[in-house]
């Protein structure tokens, strides 16, 4: 786990996950298919005719709400994982194409180019130093 005081390059990124990352990554798969809306759906429409077993609205109503918004949190968190481990790796790929570049413009004898490198070189890890607050 990065914090902002530490910034890694994609070189030296274990590419052993956790348990959870491991069941977030499958879960993103998962829930991104066809196949789990079709049952979403399915799962609505048997939801449907089970009032007649409940014999009242308020624990009809409740028999779905309370799973569905259980599996809602859930799904939630292990999307949050997945999409921040995705956003990291995105910057740490973009961190090393900048440092990359700014290496070769470092080259150039252009004063306005080597001012293009500078720029870039600040640029990586942008994302652990920058505030939602900077206008």
């Amino acid at each position: 786990m990065t914090t902002s005081s530490e910034h890694r390059n994609p070189s030296e990124i274990d590419s052993r996950r956790n348990w959870f990352d491991e069941l977030a990554a499958r879960t993103q798969d998962f829930v991104s298919r066809d196949i789990f809306f079709i049952a979403l759906v399915i799962l609505a429409l048997l939801w449907v005719p089970s009032y007649y077993l409940h014999h009242s609205l308020e624990h009809w109503h409740l028999s779905l709400v309370l799973p569905a918004e259980l599996m809602t949190l859930l799904l939630l968190a292990l999307m949050a994982n997945h999409d921040r481990r995705s956003e990291q790796a995105l910057h740490r790929k973009v961190d090393a194409l900048a440092t990359a570049l700014a290496a070769v413009i470092e080259q150039s004898t252009d004063g306005e180019a080597k001012a293009h490198a500078t720029e870039l070189r600040a640029a990586v890890g942008l994302e652990d130093r920058e505030s939602t607050d900077d206008a």
